[in-house]
């Protein structure tokens, strides 16, 4: 287990590193913005399209890694909704803030470098198909839910989802995405001078990615409400990767790199889009911010955990390699 938790180190280094730069204002909060929307507009999206562009002959089809994912998330989004209701005795109406803080993580500017960290370059694949679809799934989840809860069935907008398919279209991560399968598939592939500036920004993704998340968590707060606080990280970071992953391995039956990187993907502290969306609703607001907060450093120690259990199992870990 120190083994692993070496290996990965570096990667929660970066991270304290960008907190302890943001909350000693070392930098502005200027830079904080622009490190952020550089990694998420330009650097992400070039690695991704180079990821893409490149991918080989998949082992199987992404509809049962979907799958897998998917049973994953409506299993917990289920326990995460009774847990607010019977645990927490809190209203209905908090409940889908709750669950997508159970269910949507840091799988791009964590996960996705921890990935390939633990895995090697091909667990890039698997995470580029994943958060292809996670914004789109799990906004318009809680969206669906939020209404009813709300206002009761009949008071859904037809509206309000298209406008959340729109953003997700226009998403730079989606369009990356998508110009690299395009590539891929096409037979185009990126010419070579085109290739070395991606390349260039691809090697910048993963510290720019870091090193703004951990400028971000500054801005997080811890109020108490450590019960809820208790449920969201338990259930995110040990309840949903476990039943990712006996999905991949009993009913989809992924390849052991799909399974691994699925299950690392998931086991990824709370993310920062549960709280835009407790923000939106203005519901669990304070939970879910001081689970980010807490959940992102629990990291170090669960992530490391689920590697550890997957080197065990003889699942392919390139950083035992």
């Amino acid at each position: 287990m120190l083994h692993v938790l070496l290996q990965i180190a570096p990667i929660f280094a970066l991270i304290a590193l960008g907190f302890l730069a943001a909350k000693t204002r070392y930098l502005s909060d200027v830079a904080v913005k622009g490190i952020v929307e550089f990694g998420f507009r330009v650097a992400v999206p070039a690695l991704l399209i180079r990821a893409m562009a490149t991918v080989g002959e998949l082992p199987v089809s992404p509809l049962r890694l979907f799958g897998a994912y998917g049973g994953a998330i409506i299993a917990t989004w289920i326990l995460a909704s009774l847990a607010t209701i019977v645990l927490l005795r809190r209203p209905a109406v908090d409940a889908p803030a709750i669950a997508m803080g159970t269910c949507f993580g840091n799988g791009l500017m964590l996960g996705l470098p921890l990935v390939i960290e633990a895995i090697g370059p091909e667990g890039a694949t698997p995470v580029a198909f994943l958060v292809s679809i996670e914004t789109a799934f799990l906004w318009t989840l809680a969206t669906v839910h939020y209404e009813v809860a709300a206002r009761g069935v009949r008071a859904m907008s037809l509206t309000g989802l298209g406008g959340i398919l729109r953003s997700v279209i226009l998403n730079p991560i989606v369009l990356a995405i998508l110009i690299g399968l395009c590539l891929r598939f096409s037979g185009i592939g990126v010419p070579a001078q085109a290739d070395k500036v991606l390349a260039l920004l691809a090697q910048a993704a993963v510290p720019a990615s870091l090193f703004g998340l951990g400028m971000a968590l500054a801005a997080y707060r811890i109020r108490g409400e450590w019960a809820s606080i208790a449920v969201l990280c338990v259930l995110k970071m040990a309840v949903y990767p476990a039943i990712a992953f006996l999905l991949a391995v009993q009913v989809f039956e992924l390849p052991p790199v799909w399974a691994a990187a699925l299950a690392i993907f998931t086991s990824m502290p709370v993310g920062n889009n549960a709280f835009l969306f407790a923000s939106k609703t203005d519901k669990a607001v304070g939970s879910i911010s001081a689970a980010v907060a807490v959940s992102t450093p629990l990291a170090v120690i669960s992530v490391t955990a689920v590697i550890v259990m997957l080197q065990a199992a003889g699942y392919p870990i390139y950083a035992s390699r």
